[in-house]
C-alpha cells in the first residue's frame, strides 16, 4: 500500500466503496465509480491504494481491527469481540456484500489474515507456553488455527443476514474459545 496511514482521502475512499457496493457486487464496482462518488481524479485512488481489494483490506485494518486493537491489548477480548461485531452489524449491508467475495482477492482471506496478526501479536506478547515444547506448535500455526475458527462463525453469521444477536454472538465465541473440542463433544 502505497499510504499506510489513515487520512481523511482514505476514509473519503471507504465511504464512496461501501456507498456503491449497497446497489452493485463490489467485484463490479470500478475505480472510477470509486473516485467519481468520492469527488477524487483516479491518480489520488492510485496514490492510496493498488486497487479496491486493496481498499478492503484498508477498511478491514483499520475500521475493524486497529479500533478493537486497544480492548484485546488490556484483555478485554468480551469487549473487542462485540466492538468488532457491532461495528459490522452497523454497516450490514457491505460486509454482506464484502463476504461474497471469492477468489485471490476474497474478503473471508482478508478477515482471516486480520485475526490471525492479531492472535500472533497477542501470542507474542507473552513468553511462557506450554505448548512451546512442541517444535511444530508454533505461534503461527495457534494463530492461523483460531483465526479459521473465528472467521468461520463471523461469515456463517454474516451469511444468515446477522439474525443472531450480537450479545449471543459474543457468548457463542468465547465459549468455543475457552472450552476444548472435547469439552464440547463429551
Amino acid at each position: 500500500m502505497t499510504n499506510q496511514g489513515k487520512n481523511g482521502i482514505d476514509v473519503i475512499l471507504a465511504e464512496s466503496l461501501k456507498e456503491l457496493s449497497k446497489t452493485r457486487p463490489i467485484e463490479k464496482i470500478t475505480i472510477k465509480e470509486i473516485t467519481d462518488k468520492a469527488g477524487v481524479i483516479r491518480p489520488t485512488f492510485y496514490n492510496h491504494f493498488q486497487d479496491k481489494y486493496e481498499l478492503l483490506e484498508w477498511i478491514v485494518r483499520e475500521e475493524l481491527m486497529e479500533p478493537a486493537m486497544p480492548l484485546f491489548n488490556n484483555g478485554m477480548m468480551r469487549e473487542g469481540i462485540t466492538f468488532l461485531f457491532t461495528a459490522m452489524e452497523n454497516e450490514k449491508e457491505f460486509y454482506v456484500k464484502a463476504v461474497r467475495l471469492e477468489g485471490q482477492n476474497s474478503f473471508v482471506d482478508m478477515m482471516r489474515h486480520a485475526v490471525q496478526e492479531i492472535i500472533l501479536e497477542r501470542i507474542n506478547t507473552d513468553t511462557e507456553h506450554e505448548w512451546a515444547k512442541y517444535t511444530w506448535m508454533t505461534p503461527e500455526l495457534i494463530a492461523e488455527y483460531y483465526a479459521h475458527m473465528a472467521c468461520s462463525i463471523a461469515v456463517r453469521w454474516i451469511d444468515d443476514g446477522m439474525r443472531v444477536p450480537v450479545p449471543e454472538l459474543v457468548d457463542i465465541y468465547v465459549m468455543l474459545a475457552q472450552k476444548s473440542m472435547i469439552d464440547m463433544i463429551s
